[in-house]
């Protein structure tokens, strides 16, 4: 590196801009109508001088889609002449406008017809999946509808419908359920923190189960002990579907498990650990360092050292028919660095209705991957910002909610549609580096409107096949 002398200069047009990648975003919405379906279904103005809902919707997710991380952060787009004509607006909102809109989402009608509208265009893209085009999803396919809760602590003391968490936190506690495998987000229910995410579960289900049973064969919900609740179980029968959800060890519970004979229990390996048993063996050994570590310090540290799986039936409170309770007992041995004090069995119990051609294995195999949705939430806000909570209103927080769906979704979608099938496992910062941050020059040429690419970009050939498998 030389570092040779380098001459500044500002160039008057306003033709460049860093964020081409948006080209694919702008496609996506184009080929979906998403904006002519905010118009017609989201009602929120009187008179439009000189914005529609879709401006502010969009404005928002491409926003969050490209890297903002705040409302302020719509400025860099506003100020953008490249991105105004990439999007093909001679403005765009002001981030205290933006703001403004949030504020007029004032009942749970409006936040559902946002929600609604998101969820025609997922049905419109599990369509084009269900095709028979090459890389795109077969209908007997099995859905993994995913449950789970996130505490969002707030600072601000002027959040309205803010609560105290378990945990004593002024937060609020959305529900998030989301589609195992993809990554997309089906539904975000905004909550008071003192609210238990399964309070929201039972109606969220009803609305998404349909949804999805109309394009997989069939789905199984997922959750961890907080959703183990009747209304929830009935939804899911009543809907057709199959439920794995993480049951609590009540006192009527243990006495059955405690019944079961010993004969009864069968060795169960966890998946990762039959791969490794299966797979090449490994050249070498690597150190437990932190169990070393443990052991100078004479640290009390716990082991697993044996599981076993084991059946029964039994019928919950409030179920009409009896469902079946696979049990894990694991064996633990607790030692302090000098040798193991002693040992001790715990349970965990999982109630499902899957039927009996799935053994006690794959349901525990099933029912631990959810494990996947803490990524799912955690670049929620690490990604996208989707925690934000801008406002102070808590309907105006809960269109957030929903605008960061749509953007996290957008990503999802364009993943599935045109680019290379790992890219949807990708995390946001990875995904942005490679299709939104590209250097691009918007041209107008006669009456075309031509978007220039860097040449010299590593993606950009999945970038232009992904654009022209958008436009059929």
């Amino acid at each position: 590196m030389r570092h040779p002398l380098l001459h500044l200069e500002s160039d008057p047009r306003g033709e460049m801009t860093h964020y081409g990648g948006l080209v694919l975003a702008q496609q996506f919405v184009r080929r979906f109508r998403v904006a002519q379906r905010l118009d017609e279904a989201l009602v929120l103005f009187k008179r439009h001088a000189p914005y529609h809902e879709s401006d502010h919707v969009l404005a928002l997710a491409y926003t969050l889609y490209a890297d903002g991380t705040c409302l302020e952060d719509q400025a860099v787009l506003q100020g953008s002449e490249a991105v105004r004509r990439l999007v093909g607006a001679c403005r765009i909102p002001d981030p205290t406008t933006a703001g403004d809109f949030l504020r007029r989402f004032r009942t749970a009608q409006d936040i559902e017809q946002l929600s609604g509208i998101i969820d025609e265009v997922q049905e419109a893209v599990w369509s084009k999946l269900s095709g028979k085009a090459r890389r795109r999803r077969k209908k007997h396919e099995f859905a993994l509808v995913d449950l789970d809760g996130h505490i969002k602590p707030l600072y601000g003391v002027q959040k309205e419908g803010a609560d105290f968490s378990y945990d004593g936190r002024w937060s609020y506690q959305p529900l998030v359920v989301s589609l195992g495998g993809s990554g997309e987000c089906l539904r975000v229910v905004n909550q008071p923190g003192s609210a238990r995410p399964s309070d929201a579960a039972a109606k969220a289900l009803k609305e998404v189960l349909p949804r999805v049973l109309r394009h997989f064969r069939n789905a199984l919900v997922r959750g961890d002990t907080d959703f183990d609740r009747c209304d929830i179980f009935n939804t899911v029968m009543d809907e057709g579907a199959y439920f794995a959800i993480g049951a609590r060890l009540y006192p009527k519970r243990a006495a059955l498990v405690g019944a079961i004979a010993e004969k009864d229990w069968k060795p169960f390996f966890p998946r990762a650990e039959r791969e490794e048993r299966g797979g090449p063996l490994r050249q070498g050994y690597t150190k437990n360092w932190r169990r070393q570590k443990a052991a100078e310090r004479g640290f009390r540290t716990l082991r697993t050292v044996k599981q076993w799986l084991s059946e029964i039936d039994y019928q919950p409170h409030g179920l009409d028919s009896a469902c079946r309770m696979i049990v894990r007992r694991v064996l633990i041995e607790e030692s302090d660095g000098q040798g193991a004090l002693f040992t001790h069995f715990r349970y965990r119990l999982v109630l499902t209705n899957l039927p009996r051609s799935y053994t006690p294995g794959q349901v525990i195999d099933l029912t631990y991957q959810r494990c996947d949705q803490e990524n799912v939430i955690e670049q929620l806000g690490q990604g996208i910002a989707g925690w934000r909570m801008p406002v102070a209103e808590f309907m105006g927080n809960s269109a957030w909610l929903q605008t960061a769906r749509l953007a996290w979704n957008l990503g999802k979608w364009i993943a599935q549609l045109a680019l290379p099938r790992e890219v949807v496992r990708w995390e946001w910062k990875r995904f942005r580096r490679h299709y939104v941050y590209i250097a691009a020059k918007v041209l107008k040429s006669g009456r075309r409107l031509v978007v220039r690419l860097a040449g010299s970009h590593r993606f950009l050939p999945d970038i232009l096949t992904a654009h022209a498998r958008l436009q059929t």
